[in-house]
This record gives C-alpha cells, sequence and structure tokens, in this order.
C-alpha cells in the first residue's frame, strides 16, 4: 500500500509540476554555460525527447541517502547543476525514478540526457560519451541539437528550498524504494550508468 501511494504522488506531482515549473525555476539570459570555478564540476542535464513529454521530471543529488533538490526538468529544457568534485549519485523521477552513479572532476563540465526508459516507466540520466562507445556520445548529430535546442533554467533558491521542504519525505521514500531495485543491476549495467572524468567536455559556444 505505501508503494501504491508513492507511486500515485508520483504521477499526479508530474502532471502538476508540468503546469506550474515556472514557480520554482526562472530561465537564464543567455541561454549559455559558463565555465565551472576551480572548485566546483558541471553537470548539464537535458532533456529532449517527444515521448511523455507533457510530463515533468524531478531531479536530486543524493550523498549518503540524502537528497539535495536540483530542480525540474521540462521538456525541451536543461540544467547546469554545479557540485563537488568526486563519486555521486543522482536520480531523476518521473512516473517512477531511476538514477545515474557519477565520478566528476573539478573545473569540468559533463553533459547527461534524461532519456524515457521503456523498462521502468520513467526517465534514465545517461553520460554523454566522449569516446563514443555508446549510442550517446558528443560525436552525434543530435548532441548539438540537445545543447542547442534546449532552454537553459536555474532553480529560484527561496521557493524551490520550500517546495523540497514540504516534499522532502515522499521523495525519500521513493528513492529508498527504487534504490534499492536499482542494486540488483550488473556491474555492467552500473558501469553503462556511470559518469567518469573522462567524459568531462567542453563546448565551444561561441
Amino acid at each position: 500500500m505505501k508503494i501504491v501511494k508513492i507511486l500515485f504522488f508520483t504521477f499526479v506531482t508530474t502532471f502538476i509540476l508540468s503546469g506550474c515549473v515556472s514557480d520554482y525555476m526562472v530561465k537564464v539570459p543567455g541561454n549559455k554555460i559558463n565555465k565551472p570555478v576551480s572548485d566546483k564540476a558541471t553537470i548539464v542535464f537535458m532533456r529532449s525527447s517527444f515521448v511523455s513529454s507533457a510530463l515533468s521530471v524531478t531531479l536530486f543529488e543524493v550523498n549518503d541517502g540524502n537528497l539535495s533538490f536540483i530542480g525540474f526538468l521540462p521538456n525541451g529544457s536543461k540544467i547546469a547543476y554545479k557540485t563537488s568534485p568526486g563519486e555521486k549519485v543522482y536520480m531523476a523521477v518521473g512516473y517512477a525514478a531511476d538514477f545515474m552513479l557519477a565520478n566528476v572532476k573539478a573545473g569540468q563540465t559533463y553533459y547527461v540526457i534524461v532519456r524515457p526508459n521503456w523498462g521502468t516507466g520513467g526517465f534514465a540520466p545517461t553520460p554523454i560519451r566522449t569516446n563514443g562507445t555508446t549510442d550517446y556520445n558528443t560525436d552525434i548529430p543530435a548532441f548539438k541539437k540537445w545543447v542547442n535546442g534546449t532552454t537553459l533554467y536555474a532553480t529560484k533558491p527561496i521557493e524551490a528550498a520550500e517546495w523540497f521542504e514540504k516534499n522532502k519525505d515522499t521523495y525519500l521514500g521513493i528513492y529508498a524504494n527504487y534504490w534499492a531495485r536499482f542494486q540488483t543491476k550488473t556491474p555492467n549495467e552500473k558501469a553503462q550508468r556511470t559518469l567518469t572524468f573522462l567524459d568531462a567536455y567542453e563546448l565551444n559556444q561561441e
């Protein structure tokens, strides 16, 4: 019953947020991704797909089971998230929750496509490689379309913090449920979902 309630909340919240993202997020003038400062890494989360495009996605960073709210990611948008270097876990919540692991370096920029996952009904945060070893890499034509064709957003700090405080316990429940499922993946499957320092990429936006 608890899982059913969580899934129902996720379903309803996703539809509600699709209509009021502007209450918590603001467009960044210029739509340009700035280089990270020396002690931070930037991870650019992008979303561009007709599949489930009416739904919003909620992004979190997870540290030792604690959630940090990154923002809402409606279709056709991106968020340039600044974080400390090291090992990370990221959670995307749509109909369901899905995860990406990361190990990032300070002063570097990384790109991630948050794509519909047919297997879970959620959205999978997927590393964009620089070495062409997967279908999601910086050499495919879609990559620059994702970067140039999405709108850069940032959170409104006060409004976003208030929203997260009200909803934190529910998302912690979602995390506990789906993180346990993620742990059943094989080492190879987890490696495919891991953003590494080798994936750093500086895009010329001039």
